[in-house]
């Protein structure tokens, strides 16, 4: 657990919070640790960084820079908590992270246990480059996109494993400067895109490559670019990738774009996003646009002549057209003032019983009618038996004309 600690330390204990546990990470720039976050009393995972020079401007950028990184929040994004130095040896400062703690294994240990469906890899392609999307917006290239860095997790039982991109210790901020030494070629070897092989500015299309060699991988089961640091990167500077050829003409298609040599020739992250959600979707089950609902007409009630009063002047127009169109429960108005005929508001009120002896006879009549070609000339009433059905006999024979 000590091997990795600066000579004479004899406490593990980092920034006077973080208790060392072992080491769960190794590579050529740092070391991760399983550690405790005394102050909190949670688990953490601390990436401490090899010596750095002992240059105090130097080691304030860096962590000026470490701590933006730190303020990331996605779900794709395994989340940084603090960072700091680690100056318990004066002459060796060492910048370290403080991250969230994934239990799961990392896609390189994925690739080598067995090639990657291309439906799972889509789920995986797709958090990633929604990750992507996200850092870029902010003016953050990560620059060392490989398996590695790309940690698995099971959120429930049953479901596909979802990404989470890790490891920004040597992020660039765009338009900024670098957390490494000027002239190093930092990245690796077999993941870096052309532009970083030849020492060119970058850009978030760096990563997008990156991406693509690594999906590449998954589905052949194979690094594209084998070999020592300097044979790996002079190699895709001669050839493009081997793409299979039994691949869906989608597929190749999305990673010949995103391995192409120009960067402005491959999607933006946004963009391969989408077209990696598309690929978990097939034809058979893509959505269609859905059928518009039509409205059904009911036909009207046939129309009477109006009655003649035995005296006085001819009784107004009836209120049956002004009234098909206002709501249930509402009376009509009428441009004359209130109907003073009593014998219109029986006419109303046997209309009203008419109407609900409609309705009790089912829905059968209302979907013959609404069903006809034709409207009929008499809409058939259906038959009410008892003492209802003898008033509305009744009823009906008082208006007929």
């Amino acid at each position: 657990m000590l091997e990795e600690s600066p000579s004479g330390v004899t406490t593990d204990v980092l920034g006077g919070r973080y208790r060392l546990g072992e080491v769960i990470g190794r590579g050529g720039m740092s070391s991760v640790y399983a550690a405790r976050d005394q102050n909190l009393g949670r688990d953490v995972a601390l990436k401490l960084f090899a010596p750095q020079a002992a240059d105090a401007d130097e080691l304030k950028r860096q962590e000026a820079e470490i701590r933006l990184l730190a303020t990331l929040n996605h779900p794709s994004l395994v989340t940084l908590f603090d960072a700091g130095v680690d100056t318990r040896v004066p002459d060796q400062p060492r910048p370290f992270l403080t991250m969230e703690l994934v239990e799961g294994q990392d896609l390189r240990s994925r690739i080598r246990h067995s090639r990657v469906p291309l439906d799972e890899l889509s789920v995986i392609g797709a958090g990633v480059a929604d990750a992507l999307a996200y850092v870029h917006g902010l003016g953050i290239i990560h620059r060392d996109i490989k398996p590695a860095n790309i940690l698995l997790i099971q959120v429930r039982p049953g479901e596909p494993v979802r990404p989470k991109l890790t490891d920004f210790g040597i992020a660039r901020i765009a338009d900024g400067t670098r957390l490494t030494a000027t002239g190093t070629m930092v990245g690796t070897a077999a993941y870096l895109s052309p532009e970083q092989a030849m020492g060119s500015p970058l850009s978030p299309a760096s990563d997008i490559y990156s991406l693509g060699l690594v999906l590449l991988e998954c589905i052949k089961g194979t690094v594209e670019y084998p070999g020592s640091a300097v044979e790996s990167a002079v190699a895709r500077l001669h050839r493009a990738p081997e793409i299979p050829g039994d691949l869906p003409a989608e597929w190749q298609h999305l990673l010949a774009s995103m391995t192409a040599l120009e960067p402005l020739e491959r999607p933006t992250a946004a963009d391969l996003e989408a077209a990696l959600r598309r690929a978990l979707v097939s034809p058979q089950s893509a959505p269609t646009d859905l059928a518009g609902e039509h409205t059904r007409v009911l036909p009207a009630l046939p129309s009477r002549p109006p009655s003649v009063l035995p005296s006085g002047p001819p009784e107004p127009q009836s209120t049956a057209k002004t009234t098909a169109n206002t709501p249930a429960g509402q009376a009509s108005a009428h441009p004359d003032g209130p109907p003073a005929s009593g014998k219109r508001r029986r006419r109303f009120r046997i209309g009203a019983a008419l109407a609900a002896a409609t309705l009790l006879g089912g829905t059968a009549a209302v979907t013959v009618a609404a069903n006809s070609p034709e409207t009929p000339d008499v809409v058939p009433y259906p038959s009410v038996s008892g003492t209802l059905g003898d008033h509305l006999v009744e009823l009906q024979r008082s208006v007929e004309p």
